[in-house]
């Protein structure tokens, strides 16, 4: 008899008789064939499993000055795989000498499936959004244009501490 188990936030519980058993998914947005195991033993002595799923598709996030496909692309932006929460999963992606940070094996669904991510960092020249933010998939390869403006100016003054408002001739300030 079969046995389904319903997850939720990654984890389900369920009544199940010893024995061996035949692994299936159906989780909306992943590759239901790649459940691994696909097999499994239940045993008394141990109380708990755990599997994997894979998904398929992929999201590519176009980082230009300008937030367009013309614009000049960021090289080095840093970006994360997050929950809605914020928590990260998986390697950082920087972004390519074409501006693109490449999500491989995301889900997808003809109805949409949100996607959580945040940039972390960007070229070291640019501005960027520290926020999760999210999209939907809706198809296999989707490509978002995201915008890392230049740096805003501004300004600057050394004054002599000791003699109000007099400013300083020649000098640096660092910011590090």
């Amino acid at each position: 008899m079969a046995k389904q188990i319903t997850i939720t936030n990654g984890t389900g519980s369920e009544a199940v008789g010893v024995g061996s058993y035949i692994v299936s998914a159906a989780v909306t947005g992943y590759n239901n064939s790649s459940i691994n195991p696909s097999s499994v033993s239940i045993e008394t002595s141990t109380s708990n499993y755990a599997f994997t799923i894979s998904a398929t598709g992929t999201l590519t996030i176009h980082v230009t000055d300008t937030g367009t496909s013309e614009g000049t692309p960021i090289v080095g932006a840093t970006f994360y795989r997050t929950d809605s929460s914020g928590n990260t999963y998986g390697n950082i992606i920087t972004t390519d000498s074409q501006g693109d940070a490449v999500f491989n094996n995301v889900p997808y669904d003809t109805n949409g499936f949100t996607i959580y991510y945040k940039q972390t960092a960007s070229d070291g020249n640019h501005d960027f959004n520290t926020a999760v933010t999210s999209t939907s998939l809706t198809s296999s390869t989707t490509t978002l244009e995201l915008q890392n403006p230049n740096f805003q100016t501004y300004n600057f003054t050394l004054n002599d501490a000791n003699y109000e408002n007099m400013p300083i001739d020649s000098g640096t300030i660092t910011l590090s």
